[in-house]
């Protein structure tokens, strides 16, 4: 479960809580857990929006070599003309593939 930020606008308090996606606007629903009065919001402080990723991710690693595997059965089938195109995707250089 993620953990959201939260903050009181009545005394700039800060703290977190774990919640589920469907709960996640439930404390600011509730007083505030130190001065007890109406006004939490959720907070960005602290937070950094965005995916959680592997950068180093490469399709070889992906599915234990076998994207490798089936490129090479693949380009033996192919005219040479293409070759350098799918060499380029095994080793996901990032480049686009042009004829």
């Amino acid at each position: 479960m993620p953990t959201y930020n939260y903050e009181c606008t009545k005394c700039n308090n800060l703290f977190e809580q774990v919640e589920t996606i469907a709960n996640r606007n439930a404390p600011c629903e509730k007083p505030c857990p130190k001065c007890k009065e109406m006004g939490v919001e959720k907070s960005w402080i602290g937070q950094t929006p965005g995916l959680g990723t592997d950068t180093t991710l490469t399709p070889d690693k992906k599915t234990g070599g076998q994207w490798g595997e089936l490129m090479s059965k693949m380009k033996r089938g192919m005219p040479k003309r293409y070759h350098k195109n799918m060499d380029r995707a095994t080793n996901k250089t990032g480049s686009r593939w042009k004829n």
